[in-house]
C-alpha cells in the first residue's frame, strides 16, 4: 500500500473524478437533448402558411457558428483537462527524478555487470564480425 501525504489529491483520484463527472454530465445531457423534441412548442405558422419565421443574420450566426465553435472549444478543454489536472512533468536539463531502468535485461543486473567486467580483454587477431577464428 502506497501512502500518500495527507491532503494530496492524486492524479489517478482526479482522473477517475474527472471521468465520473463527463459520464454523468453525458447521460443527464443526453436525456435531455433526446427528449428535447419531446418539449418543443407547437411551430409557428405565418400568413402565407408556412411554419416558423425568418432568422435574422445574429441567429444565423449564432446557429452556424456559434454552436460549432463551442462544441470545438469544449472538445479541446476535455482533450487538454488530464494534462492540466496531471501537473508538472519533466523537463529537458533538469535532472531525472526516476531511477535507472534496465528494459528487458536480467533480473539480477548488478550480477551480470560483474560478470562481463571479469571477462578476459579480446584479441586483435581472433573473433568479431571478419570471421577470422
Amino acid at each position: 500500500m502506497r501512502l500518500r501525504r495527507a491532503g494530496s489529491f492524486g492524479v489517478e483520484r482526479a482522473s477517475r473524478l474527472v471521468r465520473r463527472v463527463a459520464a454523468v454530465g453525458t447521460g443527464f445531457f443526453g436525456v435531455f437533448l433526446a427528449a428535447g423534441s419531446a418539449w418543443a412548442a407547437a411551430p409557428i405558422v405565418n400568413e402565407s402558411g408556412t411554419p416558423g419565421g425568418r432568422l435574422t443574420w445574429v441567429q444565423t450566426t449564432l446557429i452556424f457558428v456559434g454552436i460549432p465553435l463551442a462544441a470545438f472549444l469544449l472538445i479541446g478543454f476535455l482533450v487538454y483537462l488530464p494534462s492540466l489536472v496531471r501537473g508538472p512533468r519533466y523537463r529537458p536539463g533538469r535532472p531525472w527524478p526516476g531511477g535507472t531502468v534496465w528494459f528487458g535485461g536480467p533480473p539480477d543486473a548488478d550480477d551480470l555487470i560483474a560478470r562481463i567486467e571479469q571477462l578476459p580483454p579480446s584479441t586483435s587477431e581472433g573473433g568479431g564480425a571478419g570471421a577470422r577464428w
